[in-house]
């Protein structure tokens, strides 16, 4: 008789015991009967569920539970639904077999783990952009020199003449492709000056005006003391741009296109990005919206969710390249139905704006009687730019990459007076050829040429320079090149005298 007791009394230790510990899982547990009533809840179910205690005993859980088995379940808690991980074990609750249901809130490692992945992505195309863009810029480049100079040995009464002009501005806008791939990269050299956005808007509205049909109201609010930001003013352009065009596609009925721009503080409770100030661009339609499952891959390359033909899946990818080149963030929100909105955030700076320091130059540029070596890998682009420098009236070397460029200046340094070289190239680059030229001359002035390159790209008095160099980009004009190379030759001689 008096086993009886303290083997009830074991089981009822045993079982304050196996509560306990649940009770202090972090998981959220829930213990159900074969019925699928509920018998136990933790708090870390409470919270997770957002429910009281009298919410749950005696109630059905709700999700198929099945022993043994893992599974992804969402939860609903008010307006926020959280992805979760749910794991089923064997248990037994007060001597009757039950089961312990497991359930551990992964939202932050899919949210994580989503971002990885489109970075990931991201990157592997960039990579093929960037490749691309590079080759391209190359043909390019070759296309316009010749052209150019085609077009300035015509006569103004040609009748070849419109032709040219058609081929040049076929270039450019072949050079706008190329723009938009570098920035799927990320990698798309930059010219950056301290703006506020609210003029940059205003620049142009008139663009969109024509851009969006006349059933589309435009409205623009812009808040007081905007802070400024350093960006590349045109590229911003191109965002608003894109941003329009989809717009007006979601509202072929019209509608309403609003740009709102606001300054505004991020705290550190925004995960996603650094505290501190940022200048807010609210870009929305009242369109047909965005369907919720294509949200996620809004921003990956060549996505699209209009008909062939009428869309190539860039415009939002190549948004979101600049926005986050610019140290921003870019956000989607839209409803079917009830219209879409982007938001960009961009950083604020303290700088003042600047007067540009772009020059006006005549139209075929300014000549010399210097000495340059180019060096370059592709033999087109080398013919194209000696072209350009012998008409210029200048003395031209070359070298095919850098071990070549390095034989060149070794007997003939004394006689070179500028260096114009490529960035990417076999067996040495451009800027591993610039330190050998320091050893030995380092009053020789560099100028890189490029038009995709890992090196950064960073401006410095309204001029790209690449590893303290001066750099221009591919596809560059004639007359641009030629006045690049006169300023270089220019300072150098003010240094020397």
């Amino acid at each position: 008789m008096t086993d009886e007791p303290t083997h009830h009394e074991s089981a009822e230790a045993r079982h304050r015991e196996f509560e306990r510990l649940v009770s202090a899982i972090p998981d959220a547990a829930i213990v159900i009967d074969h019925a699928g009533a509920i018998h136990f809840v933790n708090d870390a179910a409470f919270e997770l569920f957002g429910k009281c205690e009298a919410d749950f005993l005696g109630q059905p859980i709700g999700f198929a539970v099945k022993v043994g088995a893992v599974s992804e379940i969402e939860i609903r808690r008010g307006t926020e639904s959280r992805t979760c991980e749910m794991r089923v074990v064997a248990c037994k609750w007060n001597g009757v077999p039950a089961a312990l249901a497991l359930i551990r809130d992964m939202s932050e490692q899919k949210r994580l783990s989503g971002q990885l992945q489109h970075a990931q992505k991201m990157e592997a195309i960039g990579m093929m952009a960037g490749g691309i863009a590079h080759d391209f810029n190359n043909l390019l480049l070759v296309m316009l020199v010749h052209a150019e100079l085609l077009r300035d040995d015509c006569d103004p009464v040609d009748p070849r003449l419109a032709g040219v002009f058609e081929i040049i501005q076929s270039i450019e806008r072949a050079q706008a492709l190329t723009r938009q791939l570098l920035a799927l990269s990320r990698k798309q050299p930059t010219e950056t000056s301290v703006v506020n956005l609210g003029k940059v808007v205003a620049d142009v509205f008139a663009t969109l005006r024509r851009m969006l049909s006349a059933n589309i109201e435009i409205v623009t609010l812009v808040g007081d003391d905007i802070w400024p930001v350093r960006v590349d003013k045109g590229q911003i352009e191109q965002v608003l741009m894109n941003l329009a065009v989809n717009a007006r596609d979601a509202m072929p009925t019209g509608g309403r296109f609003a740009i709102e721009i606001e300054n505004r503080a991020v705290t550190g409770a925004d995960r996603d990005l650094a505290p501190g100030d940022y200048v807010a661009m609210r870009v929305g339609d009242t369109g047909v919206g965005i369907e919720a499952a294509h949200l996620t891959q809004i921003f990956d390359p060549f996505f699209t969710t209009k008909e062939r033909g009428h869309g190539t899946g860039l415009g939002l990818s190549m948004c979101y390249g600049i926005v986050t080149q610019a140290g921003g963030r870019l956000t989607v929100d839209s409803n079917v139905g009830a219209g879409t909105s982007f938001t960009v955030l961009l950083p604020r700076t303290h700088e003042t704006a600047g007067q540009s320091a772009d020059a006006c130059v005549e139209h075929e540029g300014p000549s010399g009687r210097e000495t340059i070596l180019i060096v370059e890998d592709d033999q087109a682009v080398m013919r194209a730019t000696a072209a350009t420098l012998r008409k210029g009236g200048y003395t031209v070397l070359t070298a095919s990459n850098g071990d070549e460029a390095c034989r060149v200046v070794q007997p003939k340094a004394d006689g070179i007076d500028l260096v114009l070289s490529d960035v990417v190239m076999p067996h040495l680059s451009g800027p591993e050829f610039a330190e050998y030229l320091a050893t030995i001359r380092p009053d020789i002035p560099v100028i890189f040429m490029t038009g995709y390159s890992d090196h950064p790209v960073s401006s410095e008095n309204g001029h790209s320079r690449i590893a303290n160099h001066r750099a221009i980009m591919k596809p560059f004009r004639p007359r641009d090149l030629l006045s690049t190379i006169r300023e270089v030759l220019n300072d150098r001689a003010q240094a020397a005298a």
